[in-house]
């Protein structure tokens, strides 16, 4: 769950106002998750850090006014016992890592914190199996007890990590496991690190690194110990996860596939690779951003918007996600539902939590439904709306589909890295889309030399009598001239293979028409499935042959639509748009 950022104050005295505040709702939201002794302990360990928090904050915004970074021995940093003079912090057998200047940044991440102790963040991994589904948990200190789970060498390996304030008993989080349990014959890692997560957004990370260093290990002696082939495993991370997920492949040689799930922006964006999740950290990275609006613009996102990895997901362009609304309507939803929440961390995740959430859920139905979730290599998303970016290349490698099958992609082992692909999504259950394309090409329009300005509808059946509508041109009257041929790009939550017939309606806009006639004279039309990819079937999906559907009059003269009018068309391969 994202810690709540606040804007820039006009005084420095206000940043520590917002520090206390920013504190206490950090406090209260991460005790929800916690009882008895636990409260305690954990109200000890984000108070211990505000003092050291307030000055770095003070020492990091003094750097602002300089011109250049601050020297490594200038830096508002925290030293603790495990560190050494050349800043290196060491734990043990999981070996060192370094708090080098990629580290620290007096805007985009001011304040630097070491991990924690390998105790004070207690990671256990929970070992899940379709033989034994309840699991067993393996303390970081107590590896050995891997050998009484079910775990198997010689089987695929999926990692799951949560991220900040996350961690023991999130549905959403844990519903990629059972997912994969309920269709595939796989290890399932659950790594539970809630007590280095609920913390101060800085603490927490800083023990992301560590965090990092306790599953590299961890894969290590599975592969020492077990017969674990590191190509064979497959870390899927939330948020902070995600970066998590990033550090154990850096210490993974040959590790396999690393997914990204929205990964968490704040100290990590426009910051060096060595910092973040990037390309490097496996053989395959693969990422959905569904948040990606800048966390410091007020009650926005909490994800990152650069590409991160080889492949790059932008559903809805990665912004705003179909059937979530803005924080700040939340309170206002709440009331007129009359919607009540037991704990206030329920609140705080329904308000702020749907666009980050929401590529948890997605990954989640890429494993179990059939429909591809093809995304498309553009510039940008409007233009990926407008179609012109509808197509998978001559080599196949401009698209490819989001979520589990995403290694499915021609351009793995290419090279090919930071390919930004979009597609669009809806508000769900079904999430994923069908991409279509309709091309109309209009005949000679009565009254030579005149436009028509209106509106064009259209409609598809299929052999079971499935029908499936479109606005054309989406609600607003759009100009059309004789003999021209548009080309319109279309989503649909429904697979179509089989059209039968074509009902197009035309609706003259009096407003704007020259043209004293009315009707609009109709050559032909085609429909193309776009999702026809060359690989379909390699992940398990419904294959289909490239497919386009024409349709025309019978005579395959122009039929003449008259204002108001809806006119059916049968498929025939006696016509063809030119």
């Amino acid at each position: 769950m994202p810690v709540l950022f606040l804007s820039k104050p006009s005084r420095q005295k206000d940043w520590m106002k917002m520090l206390s505040l920013a504190a206490l709702l950090v406090l209260g939201f991460g005790l929800q998750e916690t009882q008895g002794d636990d409260i305690v302990d954990n109200t000890l360990k984000v108070l211990s850090d505000l003092p050291e928090l307030g000055q770095a904050l003070e020492t990091s915004f003094f750097t602002l006014l300089q011109p250049a970074l601050q020297p490594l021995e200038a830096r508002a940093q925290v030293n603790d016992a495990s560190g050494d003079n050349s800043g290196n912090f060491c734990y043990g057998e999981l070996g060192c890592i370094s708090n080098s200047n990629d580290f620290y940044h007096p805007i985009h991440r001011p304040i630097n914190f070491p991990p924690e102790t390998r105790e004070e963040v207690g990671v256990n991994y929970r070992i899940r199996s379709k033989e034994d589904t309840a699991g067993v948990v393996v303390p970081w200190n107590n590896i050995e007890k891997v050998k009484q789970s079910t775990f198997k060498g010689s089987r695929k390996t999926k990692f799951i990590v949560h991220g900040f304030l996350n961690g023991r008993d999130m549905p959403y989080i844990e519903e990629i496991g059972h997912s994969f349990l309920r269709n595939y014959d796989v290890n399932i890692v659950w790594v539970d690190w809630t007590n280095g997560s609920i913390a101060l957004y800085n603490r927490a990370v800083a023990n992301a690194r560590l965090v990092g260093l306790e599953i590299a290990y961890f894969i290590g002696w599975l592969q020492e110990n077990l017969g674990l082939n590191p190509a064979d495993v497959h870390i899927i991370g939330h948020s902070l996860g995600a970066h998590v997920a990033g550090y154990a492949g850096e210490r993974t040689p040959g590790l396999g596939r690393i997914t990204g799930l929205d990964p968490a922006e704040p100290f990590f964006q426009y910051l060096p690779e060595t910092v973040r999740l990037d390309p490097s950290d496996a053989n395959f990275v693969d990422v959905i951003h569904t948040d990606s609006e800048s966390i410091f613009n007020i009650g926005q996102g909490f994800g990152l918007r650069q590409p991160v990895g080889h492949l790059d997901f932008y559903p809805n362009d990665g912004r705003q996600q179909t059937g979530c609304e803005p924080p700040f309507a939340a309170p206002l939803r709440w009331l007129s539902r009359g919607t009540a929440f037991r704990k206030v961390w329920h609140a705080v995740e329904d308000a702020l939590g749907c666009n980050h959430k929401r590529a948890v859920e997605l990954f989640v139905d890429s494993i179990e439904s059939q429909c591809p979730y093809m995304a498309f290599l553009c510039d940008s998303y409007e233009n990926y709306k407008s179609g012109k970016c509808a197509s998978c290349g001559i080599d196949g490698t401009d698209c490819a589909p989001m979520g589990l099958h995403a290694d499915a992609w021609l351009g793995v082992g290419t090279g090919k890295k930071l390919v930004q692909l979009f597609t669009s999504t809806g508000a769900g259950p079904s999430f994923c889309r069908y991409h279509y394309k309709v091309i109309v090409e209009l005949g000679e329009l009565p009254g030579t030399g005149w436009d028509r300005m209106g509106k064009l509808y259209i409609a598809f059946t299929d052999g079971n009598g499935q029908q499936m509508s479109f606005d054309l041109t989406s609600g607003r009257p759009k100009q059309f001239t004789s003999r021209g041929q548009y080309t319109f790009f279309l989503e649909h939550k429904d697979d179509f293979e089989d059209v039968k017939e074509a009902q197009v309606k035309w609706a003259m806009s009096r407003r704007g028409s020259r043209s004293p006639h009315a009707s609009l004279s109709l050559q032909n039309l085609a429909f193309r499935n776009v999702d026809t990819y060359p690989f379909r079937n390699s992940i398990g999906r419904s294959g289909r042959s490239e497919s386009t559907f024409f349709f025309c009059g019978k005579s395959r003269d122009p039929v003449l639509i008259t204002d108001q009018e809806t006119v059916t068309l049968n498929m025939t391969p006696d016509c063809s748009a030119s």
